[in-house]
């Protein structure tokens, strides 16, 4: 019972790392120390894309599904994969997914850091 309840909360703080780490940058805006937090976790989430390192996040998911009692392959649980590329339509291990994603975090977050750097 409780691993039903622990699921989408593991899945929301998931989704709310991914988000920071996308449009983090813009919460410098109000918040300028923000900056040194979001630099760190952007890093460690371009590095997972580009490594492909498995997100502890992800691996405390699956193992709460298979806690829950599904067949959840150990290693291959990702995150992406399961919420986010079937909306979009792709199956997100095409090189040019991952070189996108990268791309738009780095300019989209450098324009912010400029912004508020530039502001001060």
């Amino acid at each position: 019972m409780p691993y039903s309840v622990l699921i989408p909360v593991i899945a929301l703080i998931h989704f709310g790392f991914v988000l920071f780490v996308i449009t983090g940058g813009v919460l410098a805006f109000r918040w300028p120390r923000l900056i040194w937090w979001h630099l760190s976790c952007a890093c460690y989430g371009v590095l997972i894309m580009i490594v492909g390192w498995q997100c502890p996040l992800s691996d405390v998911e699956a193992w709460l599904r298979r806690q829950r009692g599904e067949s959840v392959v150990p290693g291959e649980w990702a995150f992406l994969d399961h919420y986010v590329w079937p909306l979009v339509g792709v199956q997100g291990t095409e090189w040019f997914i991952t070189v996108a994603l990268v791309v738009a975090i780095v300019v989209f977050n450098f324009r912010a850091y400029r912004a508020v750097w530039f502001r001060s």
